[in-house]
């Protein structure tokens, strides 16, 4: 009995330590075509509004959140279209975003006092 215990020990020990040879994906920094990335950054928390407008229409849709100190955000907005970026820290702090479309970047976003927080407004508006 433990001959078959050692025996089992060892199957296992030899083809369950086999090498994994899945391969590795290959990451890229690219971007989906037509996508637009919003990255920002701030050392207190802060609010953000991206608002996607249509210019013909005035219709508009609209991602907020606050609380945060960071976002990495990706989209796709339509041609023709106005995207409004805003973001207010809650108290004096740095602020700082970087906007892609299409992987190339739009700006600069420059952020300023307001009051005692730091904020910026920036819009874009997407080519057809």
């Amino acid at each position: 009995m433990k001959k078959e215990y050692l025996y089992i020990l060892l199957l296992l020990v030899a083809f369950g330590c086999k090498k994994d040879d899945t391969k590795q994906i290959a990451t890229t920094t690219k971007t989906a075509p037509g996508t637009m990335h919003i990255v920002i950054n701030s050392d207190q928390l802060f609010s953000y509004n991206i608002t996607e407008q249509d210019t013909v229409t005035n219709e508009f849709s609209i991602k907020d959140d606050y609380d945060k100190t960071g976002l990495d955000y990706y989209f796709t907005p339509s041609p023709g279209h106005k995207v409004i970026i805003e973001a207010l820290t809650k108290s004096a702090g740095s602020l700082t975003a970087t906007i892609t479309y299409k992987d190339k970047p739009l700006g600069p976003v420059v952020s300023h006092p307001s009051g005692s927080a730091t904020g910026f407004e920036f819009s874009y508006t997407i080519p057809h």
